[in-house]
């Protein structure tokens, strides 16, 4: 059963919290595929956000704080080209209100739009694992959420992170949407290690396997941070887009 929202949505007409809907300066650049570098990655401080060698699909996923399983058509933003991009608000915005500026500065320099719908389907639901959770409050006031931890660790780490921006990280090995129904409505510090939950080196005389993220999960996630996995079928919100250019407007 699927449900239409009501209406579309220009991203240029979204607002924040006290800094205006855009960045005072932003510069977005196409790399050449000679001048793709191996470092990547999303850094959001006070008023800044600087994304190097990333795709429209990264920046489209972050500016929504959603995973590509949560895009109806995924397609139209992944693979392609990819992006360096630096940006400046007028005062120093948190990352939730850098996070609606970018979906503005997509519309303005893609010319992307978007709508809702709302689709019936399989999920996971995290939820608190028996004994509570482990997560400890973080002491900062604001902080760049969920990141893959660089280097040869399976990990993630999370800076004044919510639980919405975990279950959208723990969505994409699972292939289907994480819906956070713990209630804890908190920003909190941790770090998550799969890394010794992976076996990497099969057992003799036993064929190679793939791991299974989903066993994986249900026994890292109580262990490291008294959360739990549960599955259901349930209402998602999932984002259309209408349309997208590949080839940013002129800084």
């Amino acid at each position: 059963m699927r449900r239409l929202l009501q209406g579309t949505f220009l991203i240029a007409a979204l607002t924040t919290g006290g800094y205006g809907q855009a960045f005072e300066v932003a510069s977005i650049k196409i790399l050449p595929a000679g001048e793709r570098r191996a470092d990547r990655g999303i850094e959001a401080t006070p008023g800044n956000l600087t994304i190097r060698n990333m795709g429209l699909g990264a920046m489209v996923g972050w500016a929504y704080k959603i995973s590509m399983v949560q895009v109806a058509n995924p397609e139209k933003i992944m693979g392609g080209e990819t992006y360096d991009l630096a940006a400046k608000a007028a005062g120093p915005a948190k990352s939730d209100e850098l996070r609606i500026m970018l979906q503005a500065l997509l519309a303005e320099r893609f010319k992307m739009a978007a709508h809702r719908e709302t689709k019936e389907m399989p999920a996971y639901t995290l939820l608190e694992a028996k004994g509570g959770h482990k997560l400890k409050e973080s002491t900062v006031s604001d902080g760049v959420g969920v990141m893959p931890v660089q280097g040869p660790r399976m990990a993630l780490r999370g800076v004044c992170a919510t639980l919405d921006q975990l279950a959208m990280f723990l969505s994409t090995p699972l292939r289907m949407p994480v819906v956070d129904l713990t209630g804890l409505k908190g920003r909190y510090d941790f770090e998550f290690d799969i890394t010794n939950f992976v076996r990497t080196e099969p057992t003799p005389g036993e064929p190679q396997q793939s791991p299974d993220p989903v066993a994986i999960l249900q026994l890292a996630l109580p262990q490291q941070l008294g959360l739990r996995l549960a599955a259901r079928k349930m209402p998602i919100e999932m984002l259309v887009i209408d349309h997208i250019e590949k080839s940013p407007v002129e800084n």
